[in-house]
C-alpha cells in the first residue's frame, strides 16, 4: 500500500492531445517559455550586440556566409522576367515584344 502511494506521488501528469504539436503540454516542451512580447522590444538595447555577431558569423562561418549567398540569390528583385522559348524566332519576337509593354 505504501508503495502504491509513492508511485502516485511521483506519477507524470498525463499531457494533453493537442491539434498543435507546439501546444502541447509533453516532457520535452516543459522548460519552454516563449516571450510574448513583439519582436521589436525584445531586441531593445541588444540590437547593437546582435547586429554585430550576425556579420561576425558571416564573415567567419562558411555555412552562415553561404546562407546569406543563397537568400540573395533567390529574392526576387524587379519581378519575374518571362522569357519565351518557342522555336519560331518571329513568334518569339513578337511574344517577347508583348511581355515587355
Amino acid at each position: 500500500m505504501l508503495l502504491k502511494t509513492f508511485a502516485q506521488l511521483f506519477k507524470r501528469p498525463k499531457s494533453k492531445a493537442s491539434a498543435w504539436d507546439a501546444a502541447g503540454s509533453g516532457k520535452r516542451l516543459t522548460y519552454w517559455q516563449p516571450e510574448h512580447s513583439a519582436i521589436n522590444s525584445l531586441l531593445g538595447n541588444h540590437l547593437e550586440t546582435l547586429r554585430s555577431r550576425a556579420r561576425d558569423m558571416v564573415r567567419k562561418n562558411p555555412y552562415a556566409s553561404n546562407i546569406i549567398e543563397t537568400l540573395v540569390s533567390n529574392a526576387v528583385g524587379t519581378g519575374i522576367k518571362p522569357q519565351s522559348k518557342a522555336q519560331n524566332a518571329e513568334f518569339r519576337k513578337s511574344v517577347q515584344a508583348l511581355w515587355l509593354r
